[in-house]
């Protein structure tokens, strides 16, 4: 009972912390009762309890899931507190093996955890601690160096310096205060030194708020392109926007397959003069084994203000279960299996498109939890992060919300504008402070627009250059930490 209430208490904080109703504080002690766990427990029950752990961590947080689609929800709320339990059975063998400096190296491993969550086909990194701060302005300015992995073992170690205070080692204290002033100096500093200029751009938002059950409803699709095109109009005509977004699937056909939408798009940007960057899906057909094979695409594209389509982005990370079982590749016999996923295929490419000497950069849905895809198009020259996304499958959950708070920091990350189009909300455009520039909420119909400014430095943040190797190198550091320890037991028994 007493290793339940302690990882029960622990991911209580956590989701309670994580899911933005205003006590992202929380995380600050959130995990103080599973390290009382992992150095009191026995070996044998870590395994247990690290999945009851995230199991109620993925209730709490995720489970707007089940709106989406059921497989999607069954595959996350055993394999996320598989990861859990199977990371908590390797911190207790650590802790065996090194129990003086375990405390001090958790944060480390914590980091290779969360590294490891945007690895393989079943990539999920949704959960990093760092998150919870998304609401405090001056902490979350230190993602510019490290990352939102920064923000989350600034958070790790100041749990473990509550660990020790509530151990006695009163000391510790003092580490944490010079470490908030620290950090609130630098988030100070950044906001004060960090200087804007304005690109002369204007930029629209559409938020139609078409609900997830009339979305792909084939009697909806005129009535869906027709209400585009009237707030295309009204945007480009009343407006004088430069660059509309749609968000994700926002013509829910396969438009570069179909003429008559392809051409009436096409219309909107030369009749209004306008840019436009939509999502829509995609496929294309290929012939193996003599057969024609059809492969699908979760795609977005620019039209450009003469009716010309630029090339097509093609989603690289895909939500497991929900957009693709995982393990496809590897056991191609899964494709038989059918939940009501979509099974899209994966996308390679990072096409950047210019608008007026700016490069926008295009990413969809959950991307915008991925760091290192805003990194690489930050590394290839993008000036703006686009996102768009859909987020109708969530409904009045706190989903949207969470989805909304853990993207804004890819604008820090980066020091890039970023530009949020969701179909029933939260849409937005971040200056690269950080700061809401104007925001929507969720499931309202409204459009948006801002005039666009940059950082007037060119100089790309330490995070786009150098950062990014951290978490790698916890990643390594928590493997070989691991092996050692499986093997220290083994070579320490033989020479007995």
């Amino acid at each position: 009972m007493r290793n339940f209430l302690l990882v029960f208490l622990s991911a209580l904080l956590f989701g309670l912390a994580f899911i933005q109703i205003g006590v992202g504080f929380l995380s600050f002690f959130a995990f103080i009762p599973y390290l009382y766990f992992i150095t009191t427990s026995k070996p044998k029950q870590a395994f247990f309890y690290g999945f009851l752990f995230g199991f109620f961590v993925t209730l709490i947080t995720l489970y707007g899931v089940y709106n989406v689609k059921l497989i999607a929800f069954i595959g996350l709320i055993i394999a996320l507190p598989l990861y859990f339990a199977i990371f908590s059975s390797f911190l207790r063998k650590v802790y065996s093996s090194f129990p003086k400096v375990f405390i001090w190296i958790f944060p480390i491993l914590w980091i290779g955890m969360e590294y490891l969550m945007t690895l393989g086909s079943l990539n999920f990194p949704w959960l990093n601690a760092g998150y919870c701060l998304s609401k405090y302005y001056l902490l979350i300015q230190a993602a510019d160096i490290f990352g939102i992995y920064g923000l989350s073992i600034l958070v790790m170690y100041t749990n473990v310096l509550l660990f020790q205070v509530l151990h006695g080692k009163k000391k510790s204290f003092y580490a944490i205060f010079i470490i908030l002033i620290l950090w609130f100096g630098y988030g100070i500093l950044r906001d004060k030194t960090i200087e804007l200029e304005r690109t002369g751009l204007k930029i629209g938002v559409i938020q139609l708020n078409v609900q997830q059950e009339d979305k792909w409803k084939p009697e909806n699709l005129e009535s869906t392109v027709a209400d585009y095109e009237n707030q295309i109009r009204i945007l480009s005509q009343v407006n004088e926007v430069d660059l509309i977004i749609l968000p994700e699937s926002a013509i829910p056909t396969y438009v570069l397959h179909e003429p008559k939408y392809k051409n009436a798009l096409r219309e909107f940007a030369k009749e209004n003069k306008v840019n436009i960057i939509f999502g829509f899906p995609d496929y294309k057909v290929e012939i193996q084994n003599n057969k024609p094979t059809y492969k699908f695409y979760n795609s977005a594209t620019l039209i450009d203000t003469s009716g010309d389509f630029q090339v097509k982005y093609n989603k690289i990370r895909l939500v497991p279960f929900g957009e693709r079982i995982p393990l496809l590749n590897t056991f191609p016999i899964l494709r038989k299996l059918q939940f009501g996923q979509a099974n899209f295929e994966f996308g390679t490419e990072y096409p950047l498109y210019t608008i007026d000497s700016l490069k926008f950069s295009t990413l969809i849905c959950f991307e915008g939890v991925f760091p290192e895809l805003s990194r690489n198009y930050a590394k290839k020259g993008a000036n703006v992060l686009v996102v768009i996304t859909n987020d109708a499958w969530f409904k009045r959950t706190r989903l949207p919300y969470e989805h909304a708070n853990n993207t804004k920091i890819r604008a820090i990350e980066t020091r890039l504008p970023l530009i949020r189009a969701a179909n029933t909300g939260i849409s937005y455009v971040f200056n690269p402070k950080g700061k809401v520039v104007i925001s929507t909420d969720i499931f309202e119909k409204i459009n948006i627009t801002s005039m666009l400014n940059k950082k007037a430095s060119s100089k790309p943040t330490f995070f786009v250059t150098v950062g990014y190797i951290f978490p790698i190198l916890c990643f390594w550091f928590s493997i070989i930490i691991i092996i050692i320890s499986i093997i220290l037991p083994i070579f320490i028994m033989k020479r007995v």
